[in-house]
C-alpha cells in the first residue's frame, strides 16, 4: 500500500480538501464525517485531536509525510511548508485514493473548541449518513441539550 501511518508529526496547514481536489462538491470537501469515513477505511481509527481527529500519514514512493486532519477550520493537510509543493501532488494522489474508497462506517468522541460548545461531540457516519452533533448518550433527563453557536 503507498500510503501508510507514521509516527507523530508537526506542521502546518497546506491545504483545504478542495484545493487539492476540484472534483469534490463544496458540500463534500466540508463534510467532517464523510471524511472521516473514507480514512477510516484506508486507515482505521485516527489519533484525537482537539475539535477534531488526525491521520499522521507517510508516502512510500516519495518519503514525504504528511497529516489528514479535520478542526475547526474543517478538513485539512497538513505539513512541512517547505515540502508544501511535493506534497500537493503527494496529497492529491492520496485524495483520489480517498475517492474510490467506500466510507465505512464509524464514529468518535471529541471536545469541541471552546467556540463550538462544551461537552463531548460524536463525529462519523452511519448507512452513508454523516453526522457531527452533541452526545446525548449520557445527558439526564431534563437537562437542555448543547448545541452549536449558528454563527459559526
Amino acid at each position: 500500500m503507498r500510503f501508510r501511518r507514521t509516527k507523530q508529526l508537526l506542521g502546518a496547514r497546506l491545504f483545504t480538501r478542495r484545493e487539492v481536489n476540484a472534483r469534490l462538491p463544496i458540500e463534500r470537501s466540508l463534510d467532517r464525517g464523510e471524511f472521516l469515513a473514507r480514512l477510516w477505511a484506508v486507515l482505521g481509527r485516527p489519533q484525537s485531536r482537539k475539535g477534531g481527529f488526525e491521520y499522521y500519514i507517510r508516502d512510500s514512493e516519495t518519503g514525504l509525510e504528511f497529516i489528514a486532519y479535520a478542526g475547526r477550520k474543517g478538513p485539512c493537510y497538513g505539513g512541512e511548508i517547505e515540502e508544501r509543493p511535493d506534497l500537493r501532488r503527494v496529497i492529491e494522489a492520496f485524495e483520489e485514493l480517498l475517492d474510490n474508497t467506500a466510507p465505512v462506517n464509524c464514529a468518535i468522541e471529541y471536545e469541541p473548541d471552546n467556540d463550538f460548545g462544551k461537552g463531548t461531540w460524536v463525529l462519523g457516519c452511519r448507512d452513508g449518513r454523516t453526522f457531527d452533533c452533541p452526545d446525548r448518550r449520557r445527558q439526564t433527563p431534563g437537562t437542555p441539550p448543547v448545541e452549536r453557536r449558528a454563527d459559526r
